[in-house]
């Protein structure tokens, strides 16, 4: 059986709580997006061929949740080679078979547009600094700036 789950919504907003909370209770495989750019961005050196050559144990870096790992991946996302071959990344892993659940921005609307269930998950700017905050640490401010400029 493939069966889509994609969960949408902004940075910090909660789409991965959820999203693991749903393939734990549905026995789907979980993929969290946005971890694909930010072990692309932390691995360094070509961006391209780090996208290209993603494995799981890129994935499964401990400093990919840190603030310098989520600036890296701001910028290379901004790469449209590294958007596609992680956009096709992505795209087989939702058609695989037992079903998937996906969060990230985008995940509804570009990657899964034909995904079987779709979320769209929010929360105001502050609440969502202040998650990050959480998870992250450092000054509080200077996230929620974060936060405002990835929005924008």
């Amino acid at each position: 059986m493939i069966f889509t789950v994609a969960v949408d919504g902004p940075a910090a907003a909660g789409k991965g709580t959820i999203s693991k909370a749903l393939a734990d209770r549905f026995g789907l495989a979980h993929l969290d997006t946005g971890l694909l750019y930010r072990a692309v961005g932390a691995k360094g050196g070509d961006p391209v061929a780090a996208a290209q050559g993603l494995t799981p144990a890129d994935l499964a870096r401990d400093d990919l949740r840190s603030l310098a790992a989520g600036e890296a991946a701001s910028k290379v996302a901004a790469i449209p080679a590294v958007r596609a071959a992680l956009t096709q990344f992505q795209r087989d892993f939702a058609r695989r078979e037992g079903g998937a659940v996906l969060d990230g921005r985008d995940i509804g609307t570009v990657i899964c547009p034909e995904a079987a269930v779709k979320l769209f998950v929010t929360a105001s700017a502050e609440v969502r600094a202040h998650r990050r905050w959480l998870e992250v640490g450092g000054d509080a401010a200077q996230v929620l700036a974060e936060v405002v400029a990835r929005d924008e």
